[in-house]
């Protein structure tokens, strides 16, 4: 992928492989590339490259539980109490993200669950993540959003058994 083409490509036309999600993904981020500005200064690094970088080292944690939908990336740290903790690499278009959100919901559901807590500093994303919410249209999912510390919080609707 050449740098003139560090774009979200529709998973509708292509499948990117995973590398190129991640380049997508680290060039969109531009909250995260304005943290990591001091440390790729210093060094001698792209913004970019070191969230490249950062990206492959944490998606290559074999703790780390992974969802594919669509261009986007998913990983769960699962916690005890059917606690996960999610983060996403996205390289797909704001239409798609929606839809991959969804898959994303059913499919931590089907593996039990309960609660997912993740970051986001990005006023879109929390957009999306509500929107993906309510269009599976089942009442028991809640999402929470606390603007002060950027955490993001979504009941599956999930029954303890």
């Amino acid at each position: 992928m050449s740098v003139a083409s560090i774009r979200p490509v529709s998973s509708k036309e292509h499948m990117l492989n995973p590398t190129d999600i991640f380049a997508v993904a680290a060039h969109e981020d531009k909250h995260s590339q304005k943290v990591v500005e001091k440390a790729a200064k210093k060094g001698r690094v792209s913004t970019e490259r070191m969230l490249y970088s950062m990206m492959i080292k944490e998606y290559s944690d074999k703790a780390l539980i992974r969802i594919r939908a669509g261009n986007t990336l998913f990983t769960i740290a699962a916690f005890e109490g059917r606690v996960g903790w999610v983060r996403s690499y996205n390289g797909d278009t704001a239409d798609n993200l929606v839809n991959n959100m969804i898959e994303f919901m059913q499919s931590a559901r089907k593996m039990g669950f309960d609660v997912l807590f993740a970051i986001t500093h990005t006023p879109e994303i929390v957009r999306v993540l509500k929107m993906a919410a309510k269009k599976l249209n089942d009442p028991a999912i809640k999402t929470n959003f606390n603007s002060t510390n950027g955490l993001f919080a979504m009941s599956t609707g999930k029954k303890r058994s």
